[in-house]
Order: structure tokens, then C-alpha cells, then sequence
């Protein structure tokens, strides 16, 4: 008996050892304080500021385009950490909160500014297009591929499915927040990997 206790805590010390390399992977934001220009020093163009949202005690809250996709990554920045950590943190939630859709159309939270159109990729057609009012008819028509059910159609509008927030992801690295942009075709993993990416990358830039 006393030559298997050796053994067991052998045994124990790998079960422990293993099982905590799953979380050495994890992105650790740092304590670093960074401008702007630290940002579209890795190469971030950045365009334009939020037009509704409010982000209270940021000092700066722009979106841009970055990487050879050029997939949309919006930047909030704060004074603190401690405030990208509390405010931030809480302004990415809302700005990504994605609720399950309510009959195929809503899937965005009340606070969320810019949406996308999920609907047309994923679902098969028909797709419903309903005719402008001032042509004097009230009617809805199928669009099954690129073909009418019904012809003589001059001008539709076509019904989005499912909208979604048009950022699904963030990330907090020091005193700024980044929210990404999911392109077509990738899942939510892909869009957190390139977030982690380009917050390496501008740490690095500040070392």
C-alpha cells in the first residue's frame, strides 16, 4: 500500500499539470495606455465615430477597416484601464449582444447601432420581396433564385430575413476595446483569433 501513494500523487501531478494548460492559451489584456495612433500604427485606417451610441467617459469611440480582408474593426478608448475594464467592457456587451432571433428577423439587442443581414446566406430561397407602394400595388411575391413567380415587376424591395449585430465580438486590451466584424463564412472563434491578433500586435508596437 505504501508503494502506490508514490504512484498516485505521480499520477495527480499530471492530471493537474494537464488540465491547466487549457487556459494558457487565454488572451491576458495588458496595463498598457494607448492612443489612437498606436492603433493605426499597425495598420488600422480609421474612418468614421459611432452616430447613436453613446460610450460615457471614453475618450475616443471610431470604426475603421484592418487586415487584408478588410473586415471592420471598431476602437473605443478610455482614459484607465480600470474604466475600458467596467465601461468598456459593458459598451462591447451591448454593442454585440446578439439575442436569438423572434421570428426569423430580430437577433439584436436595443443598444446595438449597426446591424447586418444574416438571412439571405443562410437560408434557401424563396425569399420574400414585397413591390414599392407607389406603383399602386399592394402585393408579396416569392423570388425563387433569380426567377419571379409572378412577372411584370418593375421595382421590389427585398425583406431581410435575420438581422444581427454587425459586431459579434470583443476584446479589451489595455485602455481600449475592439469590436470585430464576422465576415461570411466564418464562426466566432475565427473572429476572436484575429482580434487577438491585432491586440498583440499593437502591444508589441508600444513596447
Amino acid at each position: 500500500m505504501k508503494k502506490l501513494i508514490p504512484i498516485i500523487l505521480i499520477l495527480n501531478i499530471l492530471v493537474f499539470s494537464c488540465g491547466s494548460d487549457s487556459s494558457s492559451d487565454e488572451f491576458l489584456s495588458s496595463t498598457n495606455i494607448y492612443e489612437m495612433s498606436d492603433v493605426t500604427s499597425v495598420g488600422w485606417k480609421m474612418k468614421k465615430g459611432f452616430e447613436i451610441a453613446e460610450f460615457p467617459e471614453s475618450t475616443d469611440a471610431r470604426w475603421g477597416f484592418y487586415g487584408p480582408d478588410g473586415r471592420e474593426v471598431a476602437v473605443i478608448r478610455y482614459p484607465t484601464v480600470e474604466l475600458a475594464n467596467t465601461n468598456g467592457l459593458q459598451a462591447a456587451q451591448e454593442q454585440t449582444e446578439y439575442i436569438e432571433p423572434i421570428e426569423g428577423i430580430t437577433a439584436y439587442g436595443d443598444k446595438v447601432e449597426k446591424t447586418t443581414c444574416r438571412g439571405f446566406a443562410d437560408y434557401p430561397p424563396p425569399y420574400k420581396v414585397t413591390q414599392e407602394k407607389n406603383l399602386g400595388i399592394n402585393k408579396t411575391f416569392l423570388l425563387n433564385k433569380n426567377n419571379f413567380i409572378e412577372d411584370a415587376i418593375d421595382t421590389i424591395n427585398a425583406d431581410c430575413p435575420r438581422r444581427e449585430p454587425f459586431y459579434r465580438n470583443y476584446l479589451i486590451e489595455g485602455n481600449i476595446v475592439l469590436l470585430g466584424e464576422l465576415l461570411r463564412k466564418e464562426d466566432l472563434q475565427m473572429v476572436d483569433a484575429f482580434l487577438e491578433e491585432m491586440a498583440i500586435k499593437i502591444r508589441e508596437g508600444k513596447e
